[in-house]
């Protein structure tokens, strides 16, 4: 006899044979999940990890494994929902479909106080605090020497973890600025001057035209406001 059922969004084939056995429990079936979400966001190096299973539907009827339960995940997020295959081999084959929410809880800077566009922050508008996060730090800045210094994209909030992309280096070098330019060259270092034919900040590819040569010559524009031309 088939039956049909439903765990939260998930459609679930069961093929049942009609057994005197008892069945099997939801809440050993929410356990397994459970047990594997953790275990797979803990291996990825996270701590203190919560794991909130959505309630199953008690009326679901199973047949007892006799097997451990095998349990499973087809996504790569180990963070936020997350959906985990629990399934049973014998006597009667089934899979169950349970969805949980995982999260995990970091000490990450944040901004101690609003800041708008344009503003550069400093160290005293850095704090640590522990955030309750659910999805992956990727994009995510965990090192406060990457934020302080740096100026404010847009306006944010206090309290929020900080993206790279909400940071932008600050304009240290103007057009037509006259700017020190170093070369290596087999090995030595050699100082002259440019004028710069951009605006630049820390980190970015500047051209320069040398004040000597008058040549134009591409650059790495360094934290003083040097440009090292490789």
């Amino acid at each position: 006899m088939t039956h049909k059922y439903w765990i939260g969004v998930a459609l679930l084939a069961l093929a049942i044979p009609q057994i005197s056995y008892a069945g099997q429990s939801v809440s050993s079936i929410a356990a397994a999940a459970a047990l594997f979400a953790e275990e797979r966001a803990t291996r990825q190096g996270y701590e203190d990890v919560t794991v909130n299973v959505r309630p199953l539907d008690s009326r679901i009827s199973l047949a007892a494994c006799t097997t451990p339960l095998a349990t499973s995940s087809s996504g790569e997020r180990v963070l936020g929902p997350v959906s985990v295959a629990v399934k049973c081999k014998a006597p009667a084959p089934w899979t169950v479909h349970v969805r949980a929410t995982v999260t995990t809880t970091v000490e990450l800077p944040v901004l101690a106080y609003a800041v708008n566009r344009g503003d550069i922050i400093g160290q005293n508008d850095i704090e640590w605090r522990e955030q309750e996060v659910s999805r992956d730090l990727v994009g995510y800045l965990t090192d406060e020497l990457r934020i302080i210094g740096k100026e404010a994209r847009k306006h944010l909030r206090s309290g929020n973890p900080l993206r790279a992309s909400d940071l932008i280096s600050p304009q240290i070098i103007e057009r037509g600025q006259t700017v020190d330019l170093v070369a290596r060259s087999s090995g030595l270092l050699v100082n002259m001057q440019g004028k710069a034919l951009a605006n630049g900040a820390e980190g970015d590819r500047l051209l320069v035209q040398n004040t000597s040569s008058g040549k134009k010559v591409e650059g790495l524009v360094m934290a003083g406001g040097t440009v090292l031309i490789q």
